[in-house]
């Protein structure tokens, strides 16, 4: 028998504790990688015991490792359903998914998950390892491109409904115009319902117009206007339209308001806008008020407010009585998209769009807010030095037709009707045509007689730009006045805007359409 001698013993003695000690060093090494990625990294037995739980995993789901090895994984995702994962990852090896998870303070996050089976030399099943990374932020971009999305077919789509909007409200506004012409003698009464009547059918054409701004991202048309007469208007259509339980009020804080250089329907939209969020934020009704006042802000302002400078200012405060904002909400009310109403209650876009109209024009937005308390928006915008600005109903031109002959050409049947029964009773003869085909060969056969052209831009199966053209063929002078519920902008970028005399935004008033048939006379 062979016996090691002792320096071979020694020797030995020597090699066991090294090839531990770089063990240890290769375990340490591999814990730290792990930790260094940004990926959740968990190792759970069969019996769903932790046995790893890197920092990452610390960090995205909020327990420590030490809260959490040697516990159940169901301790802390108890709302999830997991066992068809299990099932896969015993069956196939390993499983990948997407999981909504809540952390340890009740966040939800969304993750990318990939799991795989861990067995031992004999292939007994022993552990999966979990691989986490966090898809929250991917997943919210995906969100907000799709409602980008959405937003760009809303545009695509929105001229044609406001063709089709302002064809149902052309012959309305016609009609309570026209009534009263023919019928001479109306109680106060059924005036006063034609009058309502009327500025209801207006206020439909404005809002198809908010529709079209919102969509097509416009920066609009500034006019000099007063505030007190917008204010006025808000007020009307959310008396007409908000619940019983909340009560509005408007105070205007100077006897005589400043005026301003804006976009009249896109201050509009931002009123409703707050107006709207009041609403919501008091469901068992409360106090909505808006409040208007003349402000001069000091040169030292902006110091307070980036967006600020110091000057004249009207200030438009809305406040509600409701629920409140969270403080820590407070900071991103004005991102894109976010909201905190639920699904299919608001797309996040209606404060983003007050505060970038405000800031279009040159004004700033402050909000305070207190929880179960309400919430106050105000926005400033500068005032000009202008005298104010009264609105004055038009006083309908008092001349003849003397008998001119006018080509109404649309293909709804009660636009032709009201718009030749209008005219006929200004002393104008027409005759009519459904498409532009028809519209081509009453002209061949009348442009001697016919005096303007009253034609409609967006017809089914017609091409404007060849039936213009086709009308100048025949009579390089034709007077041809374009109707349509595009804007005259796009309508003249479309390259025929030297063909066309005049322009009518459907739905026009019979002034419009008066002044317009005058214009033609000079």
């Amino acid at each position: 028998m062979e016996i090691s001698s002792p320096s071979a013993v020694v020797n030995d003695t020597r090699v066991i504790p090294h090839e531990i000690e770089e063990l240890h060093y290769l375990c340490c090494e591999h814990s730290i990688l792990l930790d260094l990625v940004t990926d959740a990294i968990v190792l759970w037995s069969i019996d769903r015991q932790v046995k790893y739980w890197n920092r990452s995993a610390e960090k995205m789901y909020g327990w420590l490792a030490q809260e959490a090895i040697g516990k159940q994984i169901g301790d802390f995702f108890q709302d999830l359903d997991y066992q068809e994962a299990i099932d896969c990852t015993l069956d196939r090896g390993e499983w990948s998914g997407e999981l909504q998870l809540l952390t340890k303070t009740g966040k939800s996050i969304s993750v990318s998950s990939r799991w795989y089976l861990i067995t031992a030399t004999n292939g007994t099943p022993r552990s999966i390892l979990t691989i986490d990374t966090n898809i929250s932020n991917y997943k919210l971009l995906e969100r907000q491109f799709l409602r980008a999305q959405r937003l760009e077919n809303l545009g695509t789509l929105a001229s044609g409904i406001a063709h089709d909007l302002n064809n149902i409200l052309t012959p309305i506004v016609s009609i309570t115009e026209l009534l009263p012409l023919r019928l001479k003698n109306l109680d106060e009464r059924t005036q006063k319902l034609l009058g309502t009547l009327s500025e209801n059918s207006k206020r439909g054409r404005e809002l198809v117009a908010q529709i079209l701004t919102f969509a097509r991202g416009g920066d609009g048309e500034h006019t000099i206007l007063q505030p007190r007469h917008l204010l006025a208007e808000v007020l009307q259509i959310v008396r007409q339209t908000f619940p019983r339980s909340i009560e509005i009020s408007l105070q205007i804080e100077n006897s005589h308001l400043w005026t301003l250089s804006a976009d009249c329907t896109q201050l509009h939209q931002v009123l409703v806008n707050l107006c709207v969020n009041a609403r919501d934020a008091m469901p068992e009704g409360g106090e909505l008020t808006i409040r208007a006042e003349n402000i001069i802000l000091p040169d030292e302002y902006p110091k307070l407010h980036p967006d600020a400078h110091g000057g004249a200012y009207i200030a438009i405060t809305v406040t509600d009585t409701g629920i409140g904002i969270e403080p820590e909400l407070l900071e991103r009310i004005f991102e894109p998209f976010f909201t905190t109403k639920p699904i299919g209650k608001g797309t996040g876009l209606g404060l983003s769009t007050v505060k970038t109209i405000v800031n279009n024009h040159q004004g700033f937005v402050d909000v305070s807010s207190q929880v179960d308390s309400g919430t106050q928006f105000r926005f400033y915008l500068p005032a000009i030095d202008e005298i104010e600005v009264d609105r004055v109903e038009p006083i309908l031109p008092s001349f003849s037709g003397n008998g001119k002959l006018v080509l109404i050409v649309d293909d709804e049947p009660s636009i032709r009707e009201i718009l030749g029964a209008t005219i006929e009773s200004y002393d104008y003869q027409s005759i009519t045509a459904r498409d532009s085909q028809q519209a081509i060969e009453l002209y061949t056969q009348h442009h001697q007689n016919i005096h303007t052209i009253l034609l409609d831009y967006m017809m089914p199966g017609g091409n404007p730009d060849r039936t213009i053209a086709q009308f100048h063929s025949i009579d390089p002078h034709v007077r041809v006045i374009v109707m349509s519920g595009l804007s005259a902008d796009e309508i003249a970028a479309r390259h025929h805007g030297s063909l066309i005399t005049s322009f009518l935004a459907k739905p026009f008033s019979t002034h419009d359409l008066l002044c317009a048939l005058r214009f033609e006379e000079n």
